[in-house]
């Protein structure tokens, strides 16, 4: 039974040690790997990962067009780059048009590194412009350790989705860092894709199955938000949640493939 790993962070090996010890320090975090695309591919190959997404994030808008063309310089058969975005950007439609013409499936945003709001109508704009142009949107959710205002919260999510219909949103982290309450109460049943990542250490195995059948299996999906997690260690924890067998293909595979068209 393979895993997709749909948030898996990488750096350039010239800069992955400063960056993954910034970010560590930050979040007050030990991580659990290089940050490099090798180190990467050995994790996924110990844990059974056919294939990992890429996400980036870019803090200031100069960095977009850098990250999106190194991120796309690592595309393989087993690694699959997502695009940057920033709401500050004053070319970021035309950017947009370019990650999808390049091939780009998909956005990587971050509302508290990137100092946005989900639901204000600079980012309501350009998450309609990627709706547009096929592209899906990946959210981090929910509180992040690194900062004391949760700018992602499970509110301001769903009315970024009633503001856009038919937007193609992945909320990481079970919907929103625990904030799981509101994710149950506001998101759960919603059209949006949560990601498990950094997760499952931190819910209890009765709440992870009540949201997540609440919400539908079928829009639940495997990630381990490598270099923060381990896929392998989350995977052990993964299958004693008490799925049934179908309930885990669709969450480690099948529903990736459905939603990326693999």
């Amino acid at each position: 039974m393979y895993a997709i790993d749909v948030h898996a962070h990488v750096f350039p090996d010239h800069i992955a040690e400063k960056a993954v010890a910034t970010l560590s320090s930050a979040a007050d975090i030990k991580p659990r790997g290089k940050g490099t695309v090798s180190d990467l591919l050995v994790k996924m190959d110990n844990a059974g990962v056919k294939q990992s997404i890429l996400v980036s994030i870019a803090t200031r808008p100069s960095q977009v067009k850098t990250i999106n063309n190194w991120v796309l310089s690592q595309k393989s058969d087993r690694l699959i780059p997502f695009a940057t975005l920033h709401p500050e950007d004053p070319d970021r439609f035309n950017e947009i048009e370019r990650i999808k013409e390049l091939g780009f499936l998909g956005v990587k945003l971050h509302a508290n590194y990137q100092e946005f709001y989900p639901d204000e109508p600079r980012v309501i704009d350009m998450a309609r412009a990627m709706s547009d142009a096929g592209l899906i949107l990946l959210m981090h959710g929910g509180k992040d350790w690194a900062y004391e205002e949760i700018n992602a919260s499970p509110l301001r999510m769903a009315r970024l989705m009633e503001a856009v219909p038919g937007l193609r949103i992945i909320i990481a982290h079970f919907g929103g860092f625990q904030t799981w309450n509101e994710v149950e109460e506001i998101l759960a049943g919603s059209p949006a894709w949560f990601d498990i990542s950094f997760t499952l250490p931190f819910i209890s195995q009765e709440d992870f199955l009540r949201i997540g059948r609440k919400h539908g299996i079928n829009r639940l999906l495997f990630g381990a938000d490598y270099p923060w997690s381990n896929a392998k260690d989350d995977l052990e924890l993964f299958h004693k949640l008490g799925l049934t067998s179908e309930e885990k293909e669709a969450i480690l595979h099948i529903n990736a493939e459905n939603l990326l068209n693999l």
